[in-house]
């Protein structure tokens, strides 16, 4: 396609033509005054651009160099249709910056979002380059000039930027462990600086990642979410309880009261829920379970087993637990070397036996209640008492995270106290039912007696007062 503004000259038309064939291009755009423009050679940047978060700038706000440029026939034609390495320059002037190096680039887009008068009408930060001198990438690029580290088109993109919001986005949250993946699940780039490539893999199997890509649950952590964007680095392991507390505030809580808080030693919320031997505390498990999942595997069982065991109610509704301490075990040891004169342990899976028996005693409960309410009997006043065993249960989460098992305990009692209320009126509920269906024995051998004497008198009555047809 030929621009319609060349068709005024002649001579225009005969440049065009001579590029349009050496060159191979489907677009050449000109000035007015018949110079060649940035897209003339530069289509494909042009079009991408166009469709960014920059389209509004022009190419000189990143590059600098003129609007457009005399060049004659013969040797833009010559440069347009160059071959890759064949070592042409085009002279675009003093002020031309070129593609700044991967060194410049914080420095360059950092011209106009570090600059506060220039971002407050778009509401953005100012602080994001600032920020990326102080993460890990940003040190190395600053301080040993290692120019494989990430900046700032390794995330963004370079002409193709678009909103974080958009799901083409390299930054859009479903993009953003394969955005981070470029570099940290590459084995040669990631050998030289000693960093495990499989935390991409363990993310996508760990809790996080499963509602992610599985959920697509656009607020679920991501790569960012605790590691940082722009200032992005790992959180130390005595930091990363305050990092995981940001969304976990109760389970963040409980565990500073833990012995373990203040061992410089102990690896913090990863210890348990993503440690573990060849694991690099990427794969987050989640140990506990909502009620609702409890409640759906204890019918699953109950349909396959009509009896079950405590144990095997605890391994069908629970199982994770101790499944994920288990897991952990080997990381445990690193300290807790002993295990038969060290009773932490000991006392962790006692901890764990404890909620196991309140869930096992809630799951019950849950379906004693559900199926009292399908019969005659109303049990509104039990449900709502039940919400609070509910609660309990929701509380008992946290909790564990304190290691003390004299609170554990506590709101085990307290759950339990509910669910042996609850009991105890429904078989209040239940032996009044079946009270009231041993009265109906008599009322029912009162009916039929009545009903044989009243039959009986109907016979003699009959006997004597209706006296047979004559035929």
């Amino acid at each position: 396609m030929i621009d319609i503004a060349m068709h005024r000259h002649p001579r225009h038309t005969c440049i065009l033509a001579c590029v349009y064939v050496l060159g191979g291009l489907t677009t050449i755009s000109w000035a007015d005054d018949g110079a060649a423009q940035c897209q003339t050679c530069h289509p494909g940047q042009h079009d991408e651009l166009a469709k960014s978060v920059h389209r509004a700038l022009s190419c000189q706000e990143c590059h600098a160099g003129a609007a457009s440029y005399a060049v004659g026939a013969d040797r833009l034609a010559t440069f347009v249709s160059r071959a890759d390495g064949s070592g042409m320059t085009f002279d675009h002037g003093a002020s031309f910056m070129g593609k700044p190096t991967r060194s410049e680039i914080p420095d360059r887009c950092g011209n106009c979002h570090a600059d506060v008068e220039r971002m407050n009408p778009y509401g953005l930060r100012t602080d994001q380059l600032a920020r990326y001198w102080t993460s890990n990438h940003g040190k190395r690029l600053k301080d040993e000039g290692d120019e494989r580290v990430a900046v700032c088109v390794d995330c963004h993109g370079s002409h193709d930027i678009m909103f974080s919001h958009e799901p083409q986005s390299k930054t859009y949250p479903l993009n953003v462990p394969d955005t981070c993946g470029t570099c940290h699940a590459d084995a040669t780039l990631m050998a030289d600086y000693d960093l495990p490539v499989e935390v991409l893999d363990e993310y996508r199997m760990s809790v996080h990642g499963r509602l992610l890509f599985e959920q697509e649950d656009t607020g679920a952590p991501t790569c960012a979410t605790c590691h940082g964007n722009h200032s992005a680095m790992p959180p130390g392991f005595a930091t990363v309880g305050a990092v995981c507390g940001q969304c976990h505030e109760h389970a963040a809580k409980d565990f500073a009261t833990s012995i373990h808080a203040d061992q410089e030693e102990h690896k913090g919320c990863v210890q348990c829920h993503g440690g573990g031997e060849d694991r690099h505390f990427h794969l987050i498990e989640r140990i506990t379970k909502p009620g609702g999942i409890l409640l759906q595997r204890y019918a699953h069982l109950l349909s396959t087993e009509p009896d079950p065991s405590a144990e095997q109610i605890t391994k069908a509704i629970h199982a994770e637990p101790k499944q994920i301490i288990t897991h952990a075990l080997p990381t445990c040891m690193e300290c807790h070397e002993d295990l038969e004169d060290d009773e932490s342990l000991p006392k962790l899976f006692g901890l764990l036996d404890e909620i196991a028996a309140a869930e096992r005693y809630f799951v019950e409960t849950a379906r004693r209640l559900n199926e009292t309410g399908k019969g005659v009997l109303l049990v509104d006043n039990q449900r709502f008492r039940f919400e609070d065993a509910k609660t309990h249960l929701i509380e008992l989460a946290p909790l564990q995270h304190t290691l003390d098992n004299s609170l554990v305990a506590a709101k085990v009692t307290e759950l339990t106290a509910v669910c042996d209320e609850v009991n105890a009126d429904l078989e209040e509920l239940e032996a009044g039912l079946r009270w009231r269906h041993t009265l109906l024995y008599p009322i029912w051998a009162f009916a039929l007696f009545f009903a044989t004497i009243v039959y009986v008198k109907y016979k003699q009555l009959k006997h004597i007062w209706v006296k047979p047809v004559a035929r």
